[in-house]
Parts: structure tokens; C-alpha cells; sequence
């Protein structure tokens, strides 16, 4: 399949199969929920591996979550509470830091794209969830919004209209 796709590379002018050509493109710095901070490398990771818990790489953050809950279970039928607790700690702690990551960047996205703070405040208090609203707001649709009302920012973000 490779040599296919290094062939139809090698077909189109000016491109090469190592990627290089002009035809390659440079995807540039993460963005969106893509930019925020991954599990891996972290304490929650170290204390997951050392109740056995393996978890592949690229996995998304509620698969860490829902995996952590069943070794905090495991963990507690053998008696090891303490080790229980220190994993959803670090969980907790985890989650925490990068909810507010994200609200950083929703932030930061309201604030480029000159969208009202009201609405900020508003899906913030609503408890929206802020992956999804980030996502949103990386969109070719979100940078036609400048100038709407806050009602209907909150509206399109949240996906009520």
C-alpha cells in the first residue's frame, strides 16, 4: 500500500515520496483539543502502570478515566486503600489541571476571535463541557461569529440552535 502511495506522490509535480516537496504541508502547533495536556509521562500514568494497568498511546482521556476507576476498585478488594487513593488523587488532580487548560484556551479563542465575555461566562457557568466547546470554536464556522449576540454565541456553542 506504501509503494502506492509513494507513487502517486512521485506523480504529482513537484512533490517527492520523502514528504519534503511542496506538496507537503507543515500541520503547525496543535490546536484545540489537540493542544491540551495528554496523560502520558504524568503521575496518574506512573501510578495506573504500577497497579498493572497498560494504556496504548494516543488513548483518550475518558478511557484513562474509566480505567483508573475499575484498578481504584481492584485495588481496594486487595486491601491496598492507600495506593486506591493515591491513583485518584492523581486523577483528580490531572483532570483538574487540564479542565482549566482548557478554559485557558476557550479563553484565550473568545478573545481572538473578539466573541462576547458574557457568553464566555455563560457557557462556563452552564458547566458546558469544554473539550467539546474548544473543539467548536477551532472551526471554520466559529470565525464567521464575530459580532453576534451573546445569547447566540452561547446558542451555537452549545449546540441549541
Amino acid at each position: 500500500m506504501s509503494t502506492l502511495q509513494d507513487a502517486l506522490k512521485n506523480a504529482l509535480p513537484g512533490a517527492s515520496s520523502s514528504g519534503t516537496g511542496p506538496a507537503a504541508r507543515d500541520p503547525g502547533p496543535p490546536v484545540g483539543a489537540a493542544a491540551l495536556p495528554q496523560p502520558e509521562g504524568t503521575e496518574w500514568a506512573k501510578r495506573l502502570a504500577e497497579a498493572g494497568v497498560r494504556m496504548d498511546a494516543g488513548a483518550p482521556v475518558a478511557g484513562w478515566v474509566q480505567k483508573t476507576v475499575g484498578a481504584i476498585k481492584a485495588l481496594e478488594a486487595q486491601g491496598r486503600k492507600h495506593d486506591a487513593r493515591a491513583l485518584g488523587q492523581a486523577r483528580d488532580e490531572f483532570v483538574k489541571a487540564r479542565e482549566k487548560r482548557a478554559w485557558e484556551a476557550v479563553k484565550a479563542r473568545f478573545e481572538s476571535l473578539n466573541l462576547p465575555e458574557k457568553a464566555y461566562r455563560a457557557i462556563k457557568q452552564e458547566g458546558a463541557d469544554v473539550e467539546k466547546v474548544l473543539a467548536r470554536l477551532h472551526t471554520r464556522r466559529a470565525e464567521t461569529w464575530t459580532g453576534q449576540a451573546a445569547a447566540k454565541v452561547r446558542d451555537l456553542l452549545l449546540e441549541k440552535t
